[in-house]
């Protein structure tokens, strides 16, 4: 026994090292290049299999020294050789006198058939010289025939873009993060895309930031936007600011193949989707954003819900989330497109605003199939205290039934409290469905009592459908 067991040690080591170096390489590949290269003093075996890893990963943090981290760059790329890099990813923090030593590294990644690279360049700021212009990308980077994927951080004025007429030839996928945006980088990045079919524009912006972005790509199918803002809500100046600072940032977009569009926005930005007759899906979410009794704010607000609407309309499948479609003080203001051929549609609803907008959705909606809505009480109590209008339990049914109520198959409640105004809601539903298959509800707490309570209550509710069968979901403990 004792023999096997010391037998059995360097057997156990050797099954990794025993492995292909293709499958070696593609294990260091999950490390950061510094790492990768320290399991060269494993044992002989590893010595060199690091000059293979598809990917380098590189990062310099703001406290650290760069010229020790140039040289190790330095040193990699060399005893790398010949072999491709797949995968070229950047983040160092640097002065100005340091950009001529980023330039060679990003020729060898050229060089070595570069197909993902990712940049993010933090620039010193006592460094910056009175003629600073930041770092101009290399016109081969642009020209770059194997680059496909490019992550950017463009922070302030540090990385410049002069892109030629016919950059970036087989560019599919860009992901740009913006910080302190300046400059005309971004704006001309956008418009030398010919092949880009992912677009991903995410960052938090502050202060005075102007943002004018024009995406004119015309096989982009899919695009993510991702911007927020510090808000302060209850202050009448703080309106006055957020009215101004949203003025200023426009998002505009020419792309006749897009097919998706996701946008995550916490204060609502001038967006106009121009042109996407191929548009199928769109998932609008503007966190709690709401406007209240600032006349000013809410009339800008509708006409930028308008203008983003108006550029929607012909998806299949939508998904709203925000208590400022049902504000109010906006509900009035803007005039929502008929949705003629959506099929599915999510809402994530707050009781104290959205129950209008839930009818006027599916009054505009005539070919409605699948709905979807989740209750979420996150009303501030600051709003719970305020007038009558604001409290839970205003649904009321509209005039006519919507004609979607002939269409509708399935529905499901996420959240449900089994409050007054849900009950009347689901009540409503269930009496006008005409073809409705299955109602699923899903509570957002009950005891098995009242679950069962539920389920009686709700099957005593008359039918338009008399194949439709509603499902309480029991709680998981």
């Amino acid at each position: 026994m004792g023999s096997n067991s010391r037998c059995c040690k360097p057997c156990i080591g050797d099954r990794i090292s025993g492995l292909p170096d293709a499958i070696l390489s593609h294990i260091l590949s999950f490390l950061t290049t510094e790492d990768a290269v320290k399991t060269s003093v494993l044992s002989q075996r590893w010595f060199d299999v690091w000059t293979s890893v598809p990917k380098i990963n590189l990062t310099l943090g703001s406290q650290a020294a760069f010229e020790p981290f140039a040289q190790f760059v330095d040193c990699v790329l060399f005893f790398r050789g010949s072999s491709n890099i797949h995968t070229f990813q950047l983040r160092c923090s640097v002065i100005e006198e340091d950009f001529c030593r980023i330039d060679p590294w990003i020729y060898t990644a050229v060089r070595r058939n570069v197909v993902e690279f990712e940049f993010d360049l933090d620039v010193d700021v006592d460094s910056k010289s009175l003629r600073y212009e930041g770092y101009e990308l290399p016109r081969r980077l642009l020209m770059c025939n194997t680059l496909e994927v490019l992550k950017l951080t463009l922070n302030h004025k540090d990385i410049i873009i002069n892109p030629p007429s016919d950059c970036f030839p087989s560019l599919k996928f860009l992901h740009v993060t913006l910080q302190y945006p300046g400059g005309r980088s971004l704006e001309k990045l956008l418009t030398c895309c010919p092949v880009l079919e992912d677009l991903i524009i995410e960052g938090h912006l502050k202060d005075d930031s102007v943002v004018n972005i024009n995406v004119s790509a015309p096989k982009l199918k899919r695009l993510r936007m991702r911007l927020s803002m510090d808000l302060v809500r209850w202050d009448e100046g703080d309106y006055k600011m957020l009215e101004y600072k949203c003025k200023r940032i426009y998002i505009n977009a020419d792309a006749p193949n897009l097919e998706e569009f996701n946008l995550q926005d916490n204060f609502l930005a001038s967006y106009s989707l121009n042109n996407a007759k191929s548009l199928s899906k769109a998932m609008i979410d503007l966190g709690r954003l709401y406007t209240l009794e600032d006349p000013d704010f809410a009339r800008d607000s509708a006409d930028r819900m308008h203008r983003l609407f108006a550029g929607i309309h012909n998806v299949t499948y939508l998904s709203l989330s925000s208590p400022v479609y049902g504000d109010r003080f906006t509900r009035d203001r803007y005039h929502l497109p008929t949705f003629n051929i959506l099929n599915r549609l999510e809402l994530h609803l707050e009781p104290c605003f959205s129950w209008q907008f839930l009818t006027k959705l599916l009054n505009i909606s005539p070919n409605l199939e699948y709905l979807v809505f989740a209750i979420h009480i996150s009303c501030t109590a600051k709003l719970e205290n305020r007038e009558s209008e604001f409290a839970v339990g205003q649904w009321s049914q509209p005039d006519f039934v919507p004609i979607c109520l002939t269409s509708l198959k399935k529905i499901c409640i996420q959240g449900f409290h089994a409050w007054p105004d849900e009950i009347e809601v689901v009540k409503y539903l269930l009496k006008h469905g005409e073809v409705l298959n299955t109602v699923k509800i899903c509570p957002s707490y009950f005891h098995s009592e009242e679950e069962m309570k539920l389920r009686q209550k709700l099957s005593m509710f008359p039918k338009g459908s008399r194949t439709c069968q509603i499902e309480v979901m029991k709680i998981k403990s």
